[in-house]
């Protein structure tokens, strides 16, 4: 008796939904995410949802579907944690990870990401609290650049050749005058 080996279905077997689960589960560790099972799963159920919305709309990246199905994730569950900001918007989903990092969400909370169990109340205080403060404006002056000045001559300066005579002759006659002094002192004393 043979046995059918089963083929595997070309919406579960295709590589670009492979790589859509790898740069999801790659996107989630970022946010600090370390529990294995917990990362499979929440990957598996946002692969899940992208690929529901494939069926919507054909042709659609499964890298790109799979992110935007993450970003909405990840905004509702901002939204649930008492955090006003748009995940929409570039400027609030970076303020919200800077939230998220002072928070010590990697460190102290890593399994509460994207649960669906209530936020510690701790961790929704320090979200909801953190604020960018706007700071003074960069500048830019116009200042002309001066040039460098060195205590160095130039190879043809005409001072140089001078300069070149006098220090070895006075190392000559320094060392001399040394071997003068030793000559006397060793004639004196034979």
């Amino acid at each position: 008796m043979e046995t059918a080996i089963a083929e595997p279905s070309p919406s579960t077997a295709d590589p670009a939904w492979d790589e859509a689960f790898l740069r999801t589960e790659s996107y989630l560790r970022a946010y600090g995410l370390e529990s294995a099972v917990l990362l499979n799963e929440l990957t598996a159920a946002i692969i899940q949802e992208a690929r529901q919305r494939a069926q919507e709309t054909p042709g659609a990246e499964p890298v790109a579907l799979a992110l935007e199905a993450a970003h909405a994730r990840i905004g509702a569950w901002f939204a649930r944690s008492g955090g006003h900001c748009d995940w929409a918007n570039d400027g609030s989903r970076l303020q919200g990870r800077l939230a998220l990092i002072v928070a010590d969400l990697p460190g102290r909370w890593s399994n509460a990401f994207l649960s669906p169990d209530p936020l510690p109340a701790a961790l929704a205080e320090a979200m909801s609290s953190f604020q960018i403060l706007p700071s003074p404006e960069l500048r830019l002056a116009n200042m002309a650049p001066e040039p460098l000045e060195f205590a160095l001559l130039e190879p043809l300066d005409r001072r140089l050749p001078g300069r070149r005579f006098w220090k070895p002759a006075r190392a000559a006659v320094t060392w001399l005058l040394i071997f003068g002094f030793f000559g006397i002192a060793w004639a004196k004393s034979h």
